[in-house]
């Protein structure tokens, strides 16, 4: 007897199968899609802005020192939201990482594994309103099957003319240094300085800009806090500094701070 085969009735069964698997993932696409502008509405008056890495700035706040806060400046430690560049579902997000290099991540406004966080490149973002916005990020290990977060504070609603980078400079200077100084200099001369929140600084010997150095994380070999002045000219002068209570000191070079004979001894007023 010979066995029948009918192909016609298989193929129309495999036919059905992948119909109905196409629709299904149609149908999970459209959804997907189909709450965006939701998302958009919820989220867009909210992200906007220049946002820095939270538990960073905070440790920097606390020690005084850059140096003391590597560990927390580790990841993604700034990020430009800009909602005017909304192009479909997406924004195309300038980030730093560990406050060194920058690439771009893709925020989009599709749902992540719950209706409260939005896709950010791989991540998922969030935000909590309290006293101040917070921005929350969240980092799902597909191996270790733990999540980890981060917190983002804004420092500035639009980026300023010097980059992702100048937004946490900023926080940093207002943090720990920023303010009006009186001391002297190594030879006993009377300084009277004035360090802004955006880099600039008046009655130093000529100094008109200072930048708290901050990226530290793939340079291992610093062992003390760094502040460089008129940087990228010809008159760059860079010291090591400590900040004890209200008085800074600069030194000339790491080795000097064991002499504690610094070059600048100045007392923040206000």
């Amino acid at each position: 007897m010979k066995r029948v085969i009918c192909l016609p009735l298989i193929l129309s069964v495999f036919l059905s199968c992948k119909s109905k698997t196409d629709d299904a993932n149609q149908e999970n696409t459209n959804s997907r899609l189909n709450q965006s502008p939701a998302l958009i509405h919820q989220f867009k008056p909210i992200i906007g802005g220049l946002w820095v890495k939270k538990d960073y700035v905070k440790k920097v706040k606390k020690t005084k020192s850059p140096l003391e806060a590597v560990e927390k400046g580790q990841g993604i430690t700034v990020m430009y939201i800009d909602t005017a560049k909304l192009t479909g579902d997406s924004i195309s997000v300038p980030v730093v990482w560990n406050n060194h290099e920058g690439n771009n991540q893709s925020l989009k406004f599709q749902p992540g594994r719950n209706t409260t966080t939005i896709m950010l490149g791989n991540d998922e973002l969030s935000y909590k309103l309290k006293k101040d916005t917070t921005l929350i990020i969240y980092h799902y290990d597909d191996k270790t099957k733990e999540t980890n977060t981060a917190q983002y504070i804004k420092a500035m609603d639009k980026q300023p003319e010097g980059g992702l980078a100048a937004g946490m400079n900023f926080m940093i200077n207002q943090a720990i240094l920023s303010g009006r100084y009186e001391g002297m200099d190594a030879s006993g001369k009377k300084i009277v300085a004035r360090f802004t929140d955006d880099g600039k600084v008046n009655g130093m010997a000529g100094f008109t800009t200072y930048y708290v150095q901050d990226d530290l994380i793939t340079d291992p070999l610093h062992s003390h806090d760094e502040i460089i002045f008129n940087m990228n000219t010809k008159s760059q002068k860079a010291y090591s500094f400590i900040i004890n209570k209200k008085t800074l000191s600069l030194y000339d070079n790491s080795e000097q701070i064991k002499s504690n004979k610094p070059a600048f001894s100045l007392k923040k007023q206000r």
